[in-house]
């Protein structure tokens, strides 16, 4: 198995994707110390071609946990209030996902593994897939993690479908910031591949 030619033909693959569902989680140990911010436990939602998304997010504020439902169109993020359930709609660097782009992220990825090598094939959600493993420059993963300050390199592994060379999983281990734990894991599972979402505005 060439871990390499698996990879960019399922670069290739995802570029021209028109959408899937996702669910993603930050998986940290129990051991782990509760951040004093706004921490992201679980986004639930839809990408498309266009880079829209439109999703639920769990997170953690100051150790109460909130419920949160997003939409990105474009360079503009909206968030709607869990109190008072209007929208509105913020900067980059006020939002609770920050930079992150699953849409763009888990193509881009593809294209930045080092040393890529196959491990084996496994199921995932039911679908044969080529599991691979390699690592990832810390710069190169914003776009999945949301938000970097730390320098090297990220153990991550990617799942690519057999019959279809789509993306069906991806795993990124370590510290993204300072206060992460370093045995936090970041994991993307994808399904609906190739499926249209429309994704609008909400105001």
């Amino acid at each position: 198995m060439d871990a390499k030619t698996v990879l960019a033909q399922a670069s290739a693959n995802m570029k021209n994707i028109q959408g899937f569902h996702f669910v993603y989680t930050v998986q940290k140990p129990k051991q782990a110390t509760p951040g004093t911010g706004l921490e992201i436990n679980r986004i639930v939602g839809d990408v498309n071609a266009q880079a829209s998304m439109s999703a639920t997010i769990d997170v953690t504020q100051g150790g109460i946990a909130l419920q949160l439902k997003f939409v990105a169109v474009g360079d503009t993020q909206y968030i709607q209030n869990p109190l008072t359930n209007s929208w509105q709609s913020v900067s980059v660097d006020q939002s609770p996902v920050g930079k992150l782009n699953l849409n763009a992220g888990t193509i881009q990825i593809l294209d930045k593994i080092v040393s890529p090598t196959y491990v084996n094939d496994e199921s995932i959600g039911g679908t044969a897939t080529h599991h691979l493993k390699g690592t990832v420059a810390a710069a190169d993963v914003a776009a999945v993690v949301g938000a970097v300050d730390v320098t090297g390199t990220f153990p991550t592994e990617i799942w690519v479908g057999v019959k279809d060379g789509y993306v069906y999983q991806v795993q990124i281990s370590g510290a993204a910031t300072s206060t992460d734990d370093p045995k936090t894991v970041r994991v993307i599972t994808l399904s609906n591949l190739n499926k249209s979402v429309d994704v609008k505005a909400p105001i």
